[in-house]
């Protein structure tokens, strides 16, 4: 077990799970929470599958380290949808993108921390190869996610942004249904209706092959077979 095993509540949290497959082709949830920030006031965003093959550091790179601003665009625009649940998350955003240019500026490090995981981590090693899960016990979040924890080492003068984010009201998720979630219980529903479909139309189709058999005795192709 790495430095942090940070838990919010009614969370069910798994590190490179057995069943992670189950997942396949779905987003995951990035979850950032800067050294001993609780996961209520992380900041968090659901990205497509095909990050899964960045390294940690290309993801940061490109996302928050130096984006082009067409990337920065690309990462509000996936925020948006959840600013009903954290409407914070923009500043979140921009601070992580201030404490890393402080840090790079001041010739510091950070280091990449696995919640419920190992740490710190290489940040050549793929997002993949870190992916765990969080399940909520009311069913609202059911995900695959990378569940990292920054430190961030700039010399002794420490960075003030940590304390303006501990200021965060944390978030309340009561109510909120996870993309994740969405998708099994279309699922869900789905197989329900088509497990009714089955049930009410296989006596109608025994009923026919019944009739057929009792019309037909002996003949064509089924009667020949069987």
């Amino acid at each position: 077990m790495g430095a942090y095993a940070k838990t919010a509540p009614g969370e069910r949290l798994t590190y490179r799970p057995p069943d992670l497959s189950r997942y396949e082709g779905e987003p995951f949830c990035l979850r950032i929470t800067p050294e001993d920030i609780d996961l209520e006031r992380c900041f968090f965003v659901y990205l497509d599958e095909t990050f899964e093959d960045y390294s940690l550091r290309r993801l940061f790179q490109t996302y928050f380290v130096a984006p082009k601003p067409d990337h920065v665009d690309e990462m509000v625009s996936w925020l948006e949808p959840w600013l009903r649940i954290d409407p914070m998350l923009p500043k979140k955003y921009a601070l992580l993108r201030q404490m890393i240019a402080k840090v790079h500026a001041r010739s510091g490090k950070i280091l990449f921390h696995i919640n419920h995981g190992p740490g710190p981590v290489n940040p050549e090693d793929t997002v993949r190869s870190h992916l765990g899960t969080s399940v909520f016990d009311d069913g609202s979040f059911d995900d695959k996610i990378l569940d990292l924890v920054l430190e961030f080492h700039a010399g002794e003068e420490p960075l003030p942004e940590l304390d303006q984010w501990a200021q965060f009201t944390r978030t309340d998720t009561s109510g909120a249904i996870g993309p994740t979630s969405r998708v099994r219980r279309r699922r869900f529903v789905s197989q329900l209706v088509m497990a009714v479909i089955v049930l009410f139309t296989l006596p109608l189709l025994l009923f026919s092959c019944r009739g057929n058999n009792n019309g037909n005795a002996g003949g064509g192709f089924w009667g020949g077979m069987l």
